[in-house]
């Protein structure tokens, strides 16, 4: 006879194990961020040699799956951020639409720096800044900026009477010289600022919110000739506008992409994905039997590097490596990154192409453009690139809080080939150079990079 204390281990037995629980203090692997989790929140800490800046508000848990893990409520997304364990001393988090995750080790107490206020004084603010890129931004030594002096200038520069607006042009000249545009500061009153490469077809202007918004006026002029000289029945708009295609001469399709995201008008990144590849279904479904297809994303800003892959994944029938990508690990030491997370191009599973591909791109192929390019070199057959060489910025970007309100972001992370190249700083170069949106084209309403696409995919250029 089975005894009683028996059957209540079998019972017992066949329970599911208790998830292991996310609660407690957490410090991430590069990133400089503290967690504490608890009650269904994570409040996080931006954290530097001398700070530790709480964020405005805490990310709440908006549901919880069988294994523990946590989905978390993002920018009005429920689904915005996954938190999960990998063991009981790793935590990943991974925002939805990154193509890659943060990891976090179990820590017993808090940095010691979380236990001392920051000063809201413009020079508490000067340091603040100073040490974060310090601590984070890995290329000062490729674009020949000295941080260290800069340091020392800023320093020199500030006393307790500096006015807000001087402490701005101050941290503003600072950022000029790294002509990132994955570099800003937002200030209030003083709006936001960021840099481009300097540009010679605007002067050299590169001060984006002065350079961009005659860039759209070119774009949108440079769309015109092409639709109106060069296609065969004019554009399909799909995703806001942001997607749209058509057919050029012999059959050839053409595809252009200004960014990654935006394609729906509430959040949800679920959605806009579910919205993209319905596009994409529809676009690559006309392309069946298509002798080419001409991919322009000279003009695109970026965006989410899912949507990305989502497109890339579209042009080939065969997995392969898109990109590794690791964050600077080491305050100290610029050259030290975490583990490198490999990310896939998945096989097609819904309507592709899979024949000649010629991409246009030049230097507004930015940030999500630049890694689809950069997805698409290890595609079979080589796609073509044609144009000018992309921006040269490819980190998710860190958005970072300053003691007096103001904000700044720059990136820390690399997107690495399997060879172990990356393109930050030059950008990704074309196989065939060919000038883009120059103004003395635009004028004579003629598209040389389009041109010698069609030239690439006929086999007559040369």
């Amino acid at each position: 006879m089975r005894t009683l204390p028996f059957l209540i281990l079998v019972v017992l037995g066949c329970q599911p194990p208790t998830p292991a629980s996310l609660e407690g203090l957490w410090i991430s692997q590069g990133y400089g961020l503290f967690a504490e989790i608890e009650e269904g929140s994570l409040n996080i800490r931006e954290v530097t040699e001398v700070s530790c800046i709480p964020w405005e508000e805490p990310l709440s848990r908006s549901s919880m799956e069988a294994d523990g893990s946590w989905l978390l409520e993002v920018f009005g997304d429920p689904e915005g951020a996954r938190l999960s364990l990998d063991s009981d001393s790793v935590a990943r988090l991974q925002p939805n639409g990154t193509a890659s995750a943060m990891l976090f080790s179990r820590v017993l107490a808090p940095p010691g720096i979380c236990d001392q206020p920051v000063q809201d004084t413009p020079g508490a603010v000067f340091d603040v800044f100073w040490h974060t890129f310090a601590e984070h931004y890995p290329f000062f030594a490729m674009k020949g900026v000295d941080w260290e002096t800069v340091g020392e200038s800023g320093r020199k520069s500030i006393t307790e009477e500096t006015t807000p607006e001087e402490l701005f042009g101050i941290l503003r000249d600072a950022i000029a010289p790294l002509e990132d545009v994955h570099v800003s500061l937002t200030a209030g009153e003083f709006g936001r600022v960021s840099f481009a490469k300097p540009d010679p077809e605007l002067g050299g202007m590169n001060q984006t919110s002065e350079a961009f918004p005659i860039l759209e006026q070119r774009f949108a002029r440079a769309l015109e000739i092409i639709e109106s000289n060069y296609l065969v029945g004019g554009l399909r708009s799909f995703c806001n506008g942001h997607l749209r295609f058509g057919e050029l001469a012999g059959g050839v399709g053409y595809l252009y992409l200004d960014q990654e995201g935006g394609y729906i008008d509430e959040p949800g990144f679920e959605a806009t994905l579910e919205v993209f590849e319905a596009a994409l279904d529809t676009v690559f479904t006309a392309l069946d039997g298509a002798p080419g297809l001409v991919l322009d994303v000279r003009k695109n800003y970026g965006g989410s590097d899912i949507l990305s892959l989502a497109l890339a994944s579209r042009l080939t029938p065969n997995e392969y490596l898109a990109y590794a990508k690791a964050a600077r690990s080491d305050p100290a030491d610029p050259t030290r990154f975490t583990p490198r997370q490999d990310r896939l191009v998945p096989a097609a599973s819904r309507p592709g192409f899979f024949g000649p591909v010629a991409q246009l791109t030049g230097p507004y192929t930015i940030s999500a453009g630049e890694t689809l390019t950069q997805a698409l070199m290890g595609r079979e057959p080589h796609i073509t690139r044609i144009g000018q060489s992309t921006q040269g910025v490819f980190s998710d970007v860190q958005n970072r809080q300053l003691p007096n309100g103001w904000s700044m972001g720059l990136p820390n992370e690399i997107f690495f080939t399997e060879d172990g190249r990356y393109f930050d700083g030059p950008g990704i170069p074309p196989d065939l150079e060919v000038p883009v949106f120059r103004l003395v084209d635009l004028d004579a309403s003629v598209d040389p990079a389009l041109e010698s696409a069609l030239a690439s995919l006929s086999g007559t250029e040369g």
